[in-house]
């Protein structure tokens, strides 16, 4: 028997019914694509938006490119001015407190001193500043006080009744001791009112006592800083002596001088003792050289016989070298 699976293809059951034909003959395998309209221009987009892409990309790179560039100059830069510093010699570290400056007189202070003085001069001025003005300020309100309670005392005083007359004492003794007690009433609260003025300008009157007291202690210790001899009872006295006789050679009286509450006062007074002092130095120098006697001029001493032969001698020698004549070879005296 035959098998019909095998040998006939166009049978259901045969395996080449299963199976697609690829025979270039058969029309079925002729498929030939073309693309639409709008298939081409969906890949001309698409190729136009990689090139875009691949533009943008490339000018990112670039951008990124030129970026890393310039970070890596700047750092380069750094590190070569970071190298310079480095390289630099560092100059020493002064400290301007310890300048020194050399004054007038020739002292060389540091400016820390200089610093510290100011400063403590300058709070001492606000302080005696503030001071003033805080004293001004109490005296005024003291005076406002003391006239206020001035002006109730004598309003009491004109509401005064009239102090009782003795004679009433006689007539009616029961009359006389009301007024009296109420005059005596009138008069106390007068008297309080007084007394109560008067003691705002007691409170003044100490402050400004301690104030000046303060202010004197502060021009002593400026005094001791310029004449430190001032320290010492000893010196003390001998420096105001003296600056006590100068004053008064210049018209200064004891009285003007005891008053005297700032220190530049008796500076002023010492250096002027210094002053006159040398300006009577200076006179009685000019009076010793005025007065001083001529200088003497010593008389030339007489010439005896033998010196004025020898110088004769001498003149004729002379001629005698510069002439060679017999005649002044006969005025040589060989003798």
């Amino acid at each position: 028997m035959t098998d019909h699976a095998t040998t006939n293809p166009g049978q259901p059951g045969s395996d080449s019914a299963m199976s697609p034909s690829t025979d270039i003959d058969n029309p079925e395998n002729l498929n030939f694509w073309e693309p639409t309209v709008e298939e081409e221009n969906d890949e001309q987009a698409n190729s136009e938006t990689q090139e875009a892409n691949g533009i943008a990309g490339e000018t990112d790179e670039a951008a990124q490119d030129a970026d890393q560039e310039a970070d890596a100059s700047a750092n380069t830069e750094e590190q070569e001015d970071e190298q310079a510093e480095a390289e630099q010699p560092k100059p020493k570290s002064t400290n301007d407190e310890d300048i020194l400056v050399t004054l007038k007189g020739g002292e060389q202070v540091p400016i820390k001193e200089l610093k510290l003085g100011y400063m403590r001069e300058r709070d001492y001025r606000v302080k005696t500043s503030d001071l003033g003005n805080k004293t001004r300020s109490l005296e005024e309100l003291s005076n406002r006080v003391s006239n206020t309670a001035t002006t109730i005392a004598q309003f009491l005083i004109s509401q005064m009744p009239p102090e009782p007359k003795p004679e009433l004492a006689m007539q009616d003794p029961g009359r006389y001791v009301q007024e009296r007690a109420v005059y005596e009433a009138a008069a106390l609260r007068v008297n309080q009112l007084l007394s109560q003025a008067n003691e705002p300008k007691k409170v003044v009157e100490q402050l400004t006592n301690e104030q000046k007291s303060e202010k004197l202690a502060a021009e002593d210790a400026k005094l001791r800083g310029y004449f430190p001899e001032t320290a010492t009872p000893e010196g003390r006295e001998k420096f105001f002596q003296g600056a006590f006789e100068t004053g008064n050679e210049l018209g200064f009286s004891n009285e003007e001088m005891q008053n005297f509450e700032d220190h530049r006062y008796l500076r002023v007074i010492h250096y002027a003792k210094l002053g006159l002092a040398a300006e009577q130095a200076k006179k009685k120098a000019m009076n010793k050289v005025v007065n001083a006697p001529a200088p003497v001029t010593p008389k030339p001493r007489a010439q005896g016989p033998n010196v004025q032969q020898s110088r004769r001698n001498q003149d004729a020698m002379q001629r005698l070298g510069k002439t060679g004549s017999m005649k002044d070879a006969l005025n040589i005296d060989f003798d």
